[in-house]
């Protein structure tokens, strides 16, 4: 997955869990995401069987093979539509993510205030 400096996701290679919005399918070009048209991406990180994107307002949507809410949300085996974080952490701000094998690994900002 490539991330361009206006916001926009690439993705390329074979794609089994990665983003290409076909599993199975194989690209030997980057090819934008369309899915994510409008969503402004700062980052993005791809897992063993999932990826995930940092929104520009700290906002992180996962997609792909999200078995049993593996993926922060409820979600179809192959949920190739990328779904906004849910749950606990989605008013966290988020403002760095990294993908494993099998876990998401995220930087939360929480100003303490006064």
């Amino acid at each position: 997955m490539l991330v361009s400096d206006t916001g926009s996701v690439y993705v390329f290679g074979q794609d089994s869990f990665a983003g290409l919005e076909s599993a199975g399918a194989y690209t030997s070009s980057p090819k934008v995401v369309e899915s994510l048209k409008g969503i402004f991406v700062v980052q993005a990180s791809v897992g063993g069987y999932f990826s995930a994107v940092l929104s520009r307002e700290g906002q992180v949507y996962t997609f792909c093979w999200g078995r049993d809410a593996r993926l922060g949300h409820r979600s179809n085996p192959t949920d190739l539509e990328p779904c906004l974080l849910s749950g606990p952490l989605e008013h966290a701000l988020v403002v760095q993510i990294a993908a494993g094998n099998c876990y998401l690994l995220m930087l939360a900002y929480q100003p303490t205030g006064m």
